[in-house]
Parts: structure tokens; C-alpha cells; sequence
């Protein structure tokens, strides 16, 4: 593995089974592999006494931002997913050790926009799951029909919640669960991460189509057996493809955890490290930026879809919202007349409050030294725009919007009316930018902020 220059910052959350072999392979093998544990955290902090060094405990999850980490590992409960996980993504790249919790669609699309927004990835454990390069390679060809994953072990083995923590065991072998994945991953959030990890794998299936089956066998006492079914559409003969894979992990009585699954983590744990790694001597790829060109007079929405780094918004999603600001208005004010765009800064800031985010208006009296830029998400600026008619430009004025915003360490200048984004470096390269603009006296600038950002106001550093 090819080591960088500083070590990549790493987290743990979760001193569980799992927690404490990746606590310990990292104290024992992270500076060889260029990794360094910057802090590790679990629910009972008295579970860490005595093993982890405590200038590594993290109390307070809310504060991990302040240990800088590059990847968070999540090996604790599901909860912690659906509590923290975008707050995680907003600070680090962040390793699923319970895939369970993105059976939940509020939990999966919060981590999607929080990846998509703070520019970092969301990594999927593979644990139990045997094959899953196999299981992916197949779907995306569009070679998966079929896909069902069994998991047996026994009863003491489980961690579930109603109604199958009521189903009786009726005898040596009993079934407690047959259908979609999704179903099962609310009740049993513990023991259906194999299942939640394969229906990641397959994308074009997904939780509803994957078939999961919780199987309580009195015989397997020191074991968990995982079975793994596909089938793919069927060939000119009329058979199909099949694969069956059987395994059978050694495992302590009443352990969630299998022993090979711990192997598996760490294998989890250097297969996210190296996709954020460079190979040895290679120049580092240039970052994948998204920039929209000019349309119309449609720069609003090209700055909101730059400073988000996605297609979120159109033409007509802006004019829904001009309609909504003025429903009673014949003539609508926040939009040209003509109907080509040119909206104002109430659309901007409705367009963002609608995904949860705000828009703080800079004071220009303030020294840009006090903007504190990595709690910012990005910047729209409203500038003085030269008019032209083809090639000769005209003695007049408009309004334009630009968007700034840091892609993998380095800002942009993602104007729309460039040919392709402008590098500006650093958060001193941005400043020197800022402060050119504001010297013109006719810029403003909006920071693009979470709703917490703007509540706390730590936007702005006094000190």
C-alpha cells in the first residue's frame, strides 16, 4: 500500500468486538500502513478504560471534527448511522460497518446529499458477505435476476427487536424471517448487516428485491452459516446461471460477531484507505468538478447546482419557486419578465432552506480573517457583469452569480460564464479572491451553510 507523506487520519466509533480488533491493529501496524487512530469512541466510555490510551477517547461524538480524522470507521449500531452519519460525512470519509441502516430511505438519502455536499465518501463494509465483487460485476453487466442470502446461527446468537424477538422456536430449525431485506433490517439491525451489504452490492435489486431468510438453529452453537444464492436471467437453452455459496463462520456462543467478519473489517478497513490513497509516484488525478456553462440569463441556478456540485435545480424548479414567493403577482418580481431567468436572492435562499441549508449574508465591514471557511459549504457571489451583443461590449451593467467551492482540498472559481473551472488554491487563494471582488463595492457574498452553522454562528471566528 503506498504510504503518504502524512499519515490518513482515522476514527473508530464502536468499542465493541469489532472496535477493539480494529483499535488494536491500528495501535499496533497504522504507522507502517500510514494510517494514525486519532480517536476512537463507544457508547460506555468505561469499556475503554484500561485499553485505549485516553488522550484517543472521544466523549462527545457531536466534537469528532475536532480530531481532524480522514475516515471514520462506524462499527457500533446501526443508530449510529441514522443519528450521526451525515454529521460524520461532513468531516471525514466514513467506512458502514452496519449497512442495515440504509435499509431505512431517509437514512440512505441523508447520506447520499451529505456525501455529495462535503465532497466525501460513504464505504460499505462487506463483512459476512462472500463474493461481493462477483455480485456487483454481475448487476452491472445486467447478469442478476435473483439474489437471496440465508444467515443461521443459533438463537443466543440474535439481537432483534419486535416481532421477532417474540417468535417461537419450534424446533431445531426455525425460520423467523423469509422476504425483502428491507423488511427485516428494522427488526433484526444487528444480525442483517450480511443481507444489507449484498443488497448494496446489487444496486439493481436493492433492499426490496433481495431476498433475506433469519434462520434459528439449535445445532449451531459455535457457528454462523451463511448462504448466498444467485441466478441470472435465463440463456438461449432455457437454463440460467446459478452460483451457491456456503459458509460457515467460527464463532463464540451468543457472539453477533464471526470470527472471519473481523478479518473481513480490517480487509474493509485498507480497501477505503487505498481508494483514498494515490499508487506510489503516480501524480494525483484531477478532482471530478462539477461546473455548469451559462444558459439564458440562468446563472442562479447554475451557481446553486455548482456550489452543490450536482444538478439539483432547473428552470422550471426555480420558477415554482418564484411562484410560491408571489402566488398573487401578475408580473412575479423575483424573475426576469421574459421569462429567461434572472432571479433573485430570495429564490437562492428558498432553493437552499428546501434542502436544509441557509444563506448568511457576509458583512463586508468585517475582515475577511474572521470567515471561517471549513464551516462553510461554499460561497455565491453577486457581481457587476459586463453586457455584450456579440462581440462588442456594451456601457452597461448587470448582476451575475458565481459560485466558489472547495473540491478535495482546493477552491474553485465555478462562474458559469467561464469555459471551465478556475483554480484558486488555498483558503488564502479564496480570500485574495474575496477581497478583489468586495474591493469592486458593488459584490456581495452568501455563505452556503448548514442550518446548525448558521444557528451556532461559527461561520465567523472572533478570535
Amino acid at each position: 500500500m503506498a504510504q503518504d507523506k502524512f499519515p490518513r487520519k482515522v476514527g473508530v466509533v464502536g468499542y465493541g468486538r469489532l472496535g477493539q480488533s480494529l483499535v488494536s491493529h491500528l495501535l499496533a501496524q497504522g504507522s507502517e500502513l500510514g494510517l494514525e487512530l486519532v480517536f476512537v469512541w463507544n457508547r460506555d466510555p468505561g469499556r475503554m478504560a484500561g485499553s485505549v490510551p485516553s488522550s484517543l477517547q472521544l466523549r462527545n461524538l457531536a466534537a469528532l471534527g475536532e480530531r481532524h480524522p480522514d475516515l471514520v470507521i462506524e462499527v457500533a449500531h446501526p443508530q449510529i448511522i441514522h443519528e450521526f452519519g451525515a454529521q460524520i460525512l461532513r468531516h471525514a470519509n466514513l467506512l458502514v460497518g452496519s449497512p442495515s441502516a440504509l435499509a431505512d430511505q431517509t437514512t440512505e438519502r441523508q447520506l447520499l446529499e451529505a456525501s455529495h455536499l462535503w465532497n466525501h465518501a460513504v464505504f460499505v463494509a462487506r463483512g459476512a458477505l462472500w463474493g461481493t465483487e462477483d455480485i456487483t460485476r454481475l448487476d452491472a453487466a445486467g447478469g442478476l435476476q435473483s439474489l437471496r442470502v440465508t444467515m443461521a446461527t443459533h438463537p443466543d446468537g440474535f439481537r432483534l427487536q419486535e416481532p421477532l424477538a417474540s417468535v417461537h422456536i419450534t424446533g431445531p430449525r426455525t425460520v423467523l424471517y423469509e422476504g425483502p431485506v428491507r423488511g427485516l433490517c428494522p427488526f433484526a439491525p444487528r444480525n442483517s448487516n450480511t443481507m444489507a451489504a449484498a443488497a448494496l452490492a446489487a444496486p439493481s435489486l436493492g433492499f426490496d428485491n433481495v431476498i433475506g431468510v433469519l434462520v434459528a438453529d439449535l445445532s449451531l452453537t459455535d457457528m454462523h452459516m451463511v448462504d448466498v444464492e444467485l441466478r441470472g436471467p435465463p440463456g438461449p437453452t432455457g437454463r440460467s446461471f446459478t452460483v451457491h455459496t456456503h459458509r460457515e463462520n467460527p464463532a463464540e456462543p451468543g457472539a453477533v460477531t464471526g470470527s472471519a467478519t473481523v478479518t473481513a473489517f480490517w480487509r474493509s478497513l485498507l480497501g477505503a484507505e487505498d481508494s483514498m490513497s494515490q499508487a506510489p509516484g503516480a501524480q494525483p488525478n484531477p478532482p471530478s468538478v462539477y461546473h455548469e456553462r451559462q444558459r439564458l440569463e440562468l446563472c442562479a441556478v447554475h451557481a446553486l447546482n455548482n456550489v452543490l456540485q450536482q444538478q439539483l435545480f432547473s428552470q422550471e424548479a426555480a420558477d415554482e419557486i418564484c411562484k410560491r414567493l408571489a402566488p398573487d403577482s401578475r408580473l412575479n418580481p423575483h424573475r426576469s419578465l421574459l421569462g429567461t431567468g434572472n432571479y433573485d436572492v430570495n429564490v437562492i435562499m428558498a432553493a437552499l432552506q428546501g434542502l436544509g441549508l441557509a444563506a448568511v449574508w457576509w458583512d463586508r465591514r468585517r475582515p475577511l480573517s474572521q470567515l471561517a471557511l471549513p464551516q462553510v459549504l461554499g460561497l455565491i457571489l453577486n457581481l457587476p457583469s459586463p453586457v455584450s451583443l456579440g462581440l462588442l461590449s456594451l456601457p452597461l451593467r448587470r448582476r451575475h452569480w458565481v459560485a466558489l467551492r472547495q473540491v478535495d482540498g482546493v477552491y474553485y472559481n465555478l462562474d458559469s460564464k467561464l469555459r471551465a473551472p478556475e483554480a484558486l488554491g488555498n483558503e488564502d487563494g479564496v480570500r485574495a479572491f474575496l477581497a478583489a471582488a468586495l474591493a469592486q463595492g458593488l459584490c456581495e457574498v452568501l455563505l452556503v451553510v448548514t442550518k446548525e452553522v448558521e444557528e451556532k454562528g461559527c461561520w465567523l471566528q472572533t478570535d
